[in-house]
């Protein structure tokens, strides 16, 4: 997977996209980006990652998508040899799990899929708990965050939300459990009061998963980059 790790900004040009290339545009800690991260990995599709900076975003990537968000997936059509490009965490994972048939990780029943989908877009409960508290709202982000993890306690029935092995829905959902440990120095500890025991041991297999491990932001430098944050100085590259 041929890369280019510092974080692109203002000013720079956009490295050419190569036919036959699968280009993914990312930030190294960003969690909607490593949503598609583990998703390629998962599926063994190989690609090319170019990171953005998100602060001081590249006018070409601009051009691209408006927003300036990541993910976005890049390629060019084979017959017609038109650029194509797909925004959104959701969309570019879905997008592979359709386009690439090895490992299917959407469920094939239409009901189960549904009921997977359900928890993740009403994942954004945790989501908003945890940046508020990450913002500093901790008495309310905290009640907020167990509060909404008894849901997902509540809806795990085997080792993963996917059945025996990680799906769609838990790939989905991962980025901000690997997270989850940021929260301890402002007051949260996960499962302190041993009421997850179900969403601890998912935890767990988890973080056994190849994709998991092989896309694994290191502890140490997502603290370095939430602090940076926290100063109101985002620091997307570090030695």
């Amino acid at each position: 997977m041929p890369s280019y790790p510092k974080h692109l900004k203002t000013g720079s040009e956009c490295p050419p996209l190569k036919e036959n290339q699968l280009r993914l545009y990312s930030m190294q800690f960003c969690p909607y980006a490593q949503r598609a991260k583990l998703v390629l990995a998962a599926k063994n599709i190989p690609y090319e990652e170019i990171n953005v900076d998100l602060v001081d975003k590249p006018e070409w990537y601009l051009k691209k998508n408006a927003p300036g968000q990541v993910p976005g997936l890049e390629w060019i059509d084979h017959d017609s040899k038109e650029t194509k490009f797909i925004p959104e965490s959701l969309i570019v994972s879905d997008y592979l799990d359709e386009t690439y048939s090895q490992n299917r990780l959407q469920p094939t029943d239409p009901y189960l899929k549904a009921k997977h989908r359900v928890l993740i877009d009403r994942f954004s409960g945790i989501t908003t708990a945890f940046y508020k508290i990450m913002q500093g709202d901790q008495k309310q982000g905290v009640e907020d965050l167990n509060k909404n993890l008894k849901t997902y306690e509540e809806a795990l029935t085997a080792t993963f939300f996917g059945g025996s092995k990680p799906a769609m829905i838990d790939y989905m959902l991962w980025p901000w459990f690997e997270r989850l440990p940021l929260l301890s120095e402002v007051g949260f500890e996960f499962n302190s009061d041993g009421k997850l025991p179900k969403v601890a041991a998912w935890v767990n297999a988890m973080e056994s998963n190849e994709a998991v491990q092989k896309i694994k932001v290191p502890t140490e430098l997502l603290k370095k980059f939430t602090e940076s944050r926290k100063q109101g100085k985002p620091q997307f590259d570090f030695e």
